[in-house]
């Protein structure tokens, strides 16, 4: 009877499947009124060229809403004032949502931030499926382990994710999706086809096989 301690590995990678487009409006001027005016009134037109091609913009968030100094662009000693406006859409990838949204704000021609992050509808489905077929992968190694001594693996003993304190360092083994449409309407056909980005998820998982 003996132990084999051996770490098991899965990855896997995966396109993104959602997105979160913010829009932000933004503005620096002398007097916080001023400020705070500009930015509010570029977010309603954009909201109302949106609202006017179809697009439900009840399913906007407001993210961010401030007036605030402005310490990076004061000069001759003149306190200056920012207001943002940041506007969240949260939907499945839709490529051709970006380029409608980009070519809306191009056309309004007016100092909006654009930023889009991608993410995983069921990343933590996939990290489940991981652990399962690390797991695996874990009784594989050791089966293997065990077979070039002539043993045979009985049973497992134990199974975690953290490395054991004193192997850490030398531990073996291997919102909707719509179509919105510019004002004055420019293809980008090709573009349109793009997929979305990738990443690769990995889990691990340290196990002790008995052997006899």
């Amino acid at each position: 009877m003996g132990k084999i301690e051996v770490r098991g590995n899965a990855a896997r990678t995966v396109d993104y499947d959602r997105m979160k487009v913010e829009i932000n409006f933004h503005s620096v001027e002398m007097l916080p009124t001023a400020a705070s005016e500009k930015s509010m009134k570029e977010c309603e037109e954009f909201l109302k060229v949106l609202k006017g091609d179809g697009f439900d913009i009840s399913k906007i968030a407001i993210k961010r809403d401030s007036v605030e100094r402005d310490y990076y662009s004061n000069r001759d000693d003149e306190q200056r004032y920012r207001a943002d406006r940041t506007l969240e859409i949260a939907s499945e990838f839709n490529m051709k949502l970006i380029n409608d949204l980009r070519d809306i704000i191009n056309n309004m021609e007016y100092q909006i931030g654009f930023k889009v992050d991608f993410s995983l509808s069921n990343e933590e489905d996939i990290k489940n499926e991981l652990l399962t077929e690390a797991l695996k992968d874990a009784k594989k190694k050791a089966e293997t382990m065990a077979d070039a001594i002539g043993q045979r693996v009985i049973g497992l003993v134990s199974a975690d994710k953290t490395a054991p304190k004193t192997e850490k360092d030398d531990f073996g083994g291997g919102f909707f999706v719509g179509c919105v449409c510019a004002q004055d309407e420019i293809p980008y056909e090709y573009s349109d086809e793009l997929s979305a980005s990738n990443t690769t998820l990995s889990e691990f998982i340290y196990t002790t096989w008995e052997i006899a």
